[in-house]
């Protein structure tokens, strides 16, 4: 199950303001591959990289855009009350909180991120 909509359309996943940070945070050869949305976030794979994209993330130069390199150091889970996500590495944790409609796509895109983590280890 893909957590991106439908044909090449990740962008309409995302708010303007989150989509428009976003592109300016990847790298040229970099794509999206699956989106998750979350409360006031998204969630955002690429080839290499997990992204957490804070809606109006253009008003939060420091926090609205959060990266992390998909490799030793990173661990992602859903909690135990599965309302959220929690997103561990060297640079702290952080958690990302999922509505019930949105947990289904929140669990997909955990596993795949979590399967890229077992592959590149």
């Amino acid at each position: 199950m893909s957590s991106t909509p439908p044909g090449n359309a990740w962008e309409s996943a995302l708010p303007q303001a989150a989509r428009e940070a976003l592109v300016a945070a990847l790298d040229p050869a970099e794509s999206v591959e699956l989106v998750a949305p979350a409360v006031g976030s998204s969630l955002v794979l690429t080839q290499r990289r997990l992204f957490v994209v804070r809606d109006g993330a253009n008003f939060r130069p420091k926090t609205g855009v959060r990266r992390f390199d998909i490799g030793t150091g990173l661990a992602i889970r859903i909690g135990p009350a599965r309302r959220r996500v929690i997103i561990e590495s060297a640079a702290g944790t952080i958690n990302v909180f999922v509505r019930s409609e949105q947990l289904a796509r929140a669990e997909s895109f955990v596993a795949e991120v979590r399967r890229r983590l077992y592959t590149a280890g």
